[in-house]
């Protein structure tokens, strides 16, 4: 399975998705802004996209493909179809048990994860009954999940990836529709998502049978495969979703503050597009393939795979990082700002996207470090270091939030992700499971030298913008997006005078089939 190939295929369905997104972030912000209805909707629909973000993009990945790719490499694919049907009935009933007690105990359990918005009873009030009504959708991407994971595991990456435009697209008609019903913004965007995630499923189901892939739900059961998922699949909860669990944190104590909520929401939807299309396509595209070189025990293929993998993410990864760090101001107002999401929360936003940037290396080379232990059936070491990096993000975030504010979060955040990069990779190095080569460093350099020139060229870039200030959104647009075509042309000029960077290099790379 080609790595570069594969990633590639994931990464452009979830930038068609992630431009979806946009539109549909620049419709809410316009229509809800940063305040009373926008923090209600946010941390409402925050709670099962965070399940969506650990399940699809972590915990089934690095638990469930591992046992099942090397199932569908036998001959007889029936253990294999036995044993995503033993999985697909424990999660569909899980799923359901956890949304049955979330709708019974909905007050309860939004005081623990909301406790800031105690403080004023109509938004609790709407907050419970948005909440009830979205939360379902937990079920529905449950089972989308893992019908995509299946899909990855047959080498098909396209549509899992193409999913999210689905619930995109629903969220922008909603929210259009809500012109018309201004009594019930809350409730039409709330059944939308539900709509999403049933269209969601179907799609999916649909796709499995096409390509003639069968889940066998009750035939028996396949003890083995299960008990390698479980003992997978419990620390990958954690460990896989460790982003998503600090940003939950970072949600919980932001909840004290006005519009904090808000701000870091739209400043997440950036740095993840980067992260999704980088991180997560390498990060789903590395397992099967590594479970399978794994499989076959050549350690120096193993290694040379990872150390790949992580050059390829670091030569977007670096640039992508020092672009939201310079401007992440210009990238605010010309996605947001108008309508209800004024100047002031341009700036706090831009804030947020600021720190959140320095840790995006971070966030990236953890959707890579993870899957090695996954692809070795080693989960408890990164489950150890999820649980020392969210202790050291909550204690981070509480000291932080006293003097800084929701923008001390997002330093929390930063911070904590470093830590679990670092120690994640001395583990790995120590342990003997990835032993990088002196080759590394070399790519590493020419991509840092050339990241700090296109910092340069934005810097120039930013001063250009504030001295003609342009106030059309559509000259706004154009400036931006010539800004980044010029930064990434000047940024693969440099970095293609090393050779491995090169443009005949990496179209050989990318074409070739392993």
């Amino acid at each position: 399975m080609n790595i570069l190939k594969s990633s590639g295929i994931y990464s452009f369905f979830t930038l068609i998705s992630r431009i979806f997104g946009f539109i549909r972030d620049i419709i809410f912000a316009n229509f809800l802004g940063t305040g009373f209805l926008a923090d209600v909707f946010y941390v409402a629909f925050r709670f099962p996209n965070t399940f969506r973000r650990i399940f699809s993009e972590g915990a089934l990945n690095s638990s469930f493909i591992p046992v099942y790719a090397k199932l569908i490499d036998q001959q007889d694919n029936k253990d294999a179809n036995i044993f995503a049907g033993n999985v697909s009935l424990l999660l569909l009933i899980t799923s359901g048990i956890i949304v049955i007690l979330a709708e019974l105990f909905m007050p309860s359990f939004l005081s623990i994860l909301a406790p800031g918005f105690l403080e004023n009873s109509d938004k609790f009030k709407s907050l419970v009954i948005t909440s009830r009504i979205i939360f379902p959708f937990l079920v529905l991407i449950t089972m989308c999940s893992i019908y995509s994971a299946i899909l990855n595991a047959h080498g098909k990456f396209a549509l899992s990836a193409a999913m999210p435009i689905i619930l995109n697209i629903i969220l922008i008609l909603s929210v259009l529709a809500t012109s018309y019903f201004e009594n019930n913004i809350l409730t039409i965007l709330s059944v939308g998502v539900i709509f999403a995630g049933i269209l969601q499923i179907t799609i999916l189901i649909f796709s499995l049978k096409q390509n003639k892939i069968e889940v066998s739900f009750f035939k028996t059961f396949y003890k083995t495969g299960l008990q390698k998922f479980f003992k997978l699949f419990i620390p990958s909860l954690f460990s896989s979703g460790l982003l998503q669990i600090n940003i939950l944190v970072g949600t919980i104590i932001a909840s004290y503050q006005a519009s904090a909520v808000s701000y870091l929401y739209y400043a997440d939807r950036i740095y993840q597009l980067p992260l999704a299309l980088i991180g997560i396509a390498l990060g789903i595209a590395l397992l099967p393939a590594l479970s399978k070189k794994i499989k076959v025990g050549i350690k120096k293929e193993v290694f040379s795979l990872i150390e790949k993998t992580i050059i390829y993410a670091l030569l977007l990864a670096v640039p992508a990082s020092v672009a939201l760090f310079v401007i992440p101001d210009i990238i605010m107002e010309i996605l947001f700002e108008r309508g209800s999401f004024d100047e002031i929360s341009t700036i706090s936003t831009a804030k947020a996207l600021k720190y959140f940037s320095l840790g995006l290396v971070a966030f990236i080379l953890t959707k890579i470090l993870t899957p090695i232990y996954f692809a070795n059936e080693r989960p408890k070491p990164p489950l150890v270091l999820g649980v020392l990096t969210v202790l050291i993000n909550i204690l981070l975030s509480v000291l932080l939030f006293k003097n800084y504010g929701y923008v001390g979060i997002a330093i929390a955040t930063t911070i904590s992700s470093w830590f679990n990069v670092v120690a994640m990779y001395l583990h790995l190095y120590f342990s003997g499971m990835f032993i990088h080569s002196k080759k590394i460093f070399l790519p590493i350099f020419v991509i840092t030298i050339s990241s700090s020139f296109i910092g340069l060229l934005l810097i120039f870039s930013a001063l250009i913008y504030e001295k003609i200030i342009i106030s059309n959104i559509i000259i706004q647009a154009i400036f931006l997006i010539l800004v980044i075509l010029v930064s990434l042309l000047v940024y693969f000029l440099l970095i293609s005078f090393y050779k491995p960077f090169s443009y005949d290099t990496l179209k050989l790379e990318f074409l070739k089939n392993e």
